[in-house]
């Protein structure tokens, strides 16, 4: 999943949407933070692609999500769906030796229902094409985003700390 992307192994949006869209309608999220569900969700879609998906394995934590399958996973149950850093409202280079743009990378948005954190709809796109489906906001912003291993969301769930050891 951490390869790069080669033409030959990309699967196709209806091949995504048969074996991963098609199945994931109906289905409930692990319950918890926002993070913790948007894991669940990128782990349940490896396993749907095929990918091996050890659960104890660190998940790639890049742009996109499944590297080689451009595919970027995101869970909405909110009015806004954070992109981070890259946004396909603006053609960005990605990936620089294979010049893959922000329009290149396609996005599963998963739209569950925030009570009963059931997915019922997905959103399956291109990059270039998201604009079609979603209004984005006019600022342009940025986050610096680090891998941080799920056992400390464990270890602190439901707790205010500051400076954790």
């Amino acid at each position: 999943m951490i390869n790069e992307p080669s033409a030959q192994e990309i699967f196709s949006l209806q091949m995504i949407k048969e074996r991963v869209a098609k199945v994931l309608i109906g289905e409930k999220l692990d319950s918890g933070a926002t993070k913790n569900r948007g894991q669940a969700l990128e782990r349940r879609v490896l396993d749907l692609l095929g990918y091996p998906n050890d659960k104890k394995k660190q998940l790639y934590g890049g742009f996109p999500d499944i590297r080689n399958q451009l595919l970027e996973v995101k869970v909405q149950d909110s009015p806004t769906v954070d992109l981070g850093k890259f946004s396909p409202e603006f053609e960005e280079v990605v990936i620089d030796d294979l010049h893959i743009t922000t329009y290149d990378v396609r996005y599963l948005i998963a739209l569950t229902n925030p009570d009963t954190e059931i997915i019922e709809g997905i959103i399956l796109s291109s990059g270039e094409k998201l604009g079609e489906v979603f209004s984005y906001v006019s600022d342009k912003s940025y986050k610096c985003q680090r891998s941080i291993p799920i056992k400390f969301f464990d270890k602190y769930s439901g707790m205010s700390i500051f400076n954790p050891s």
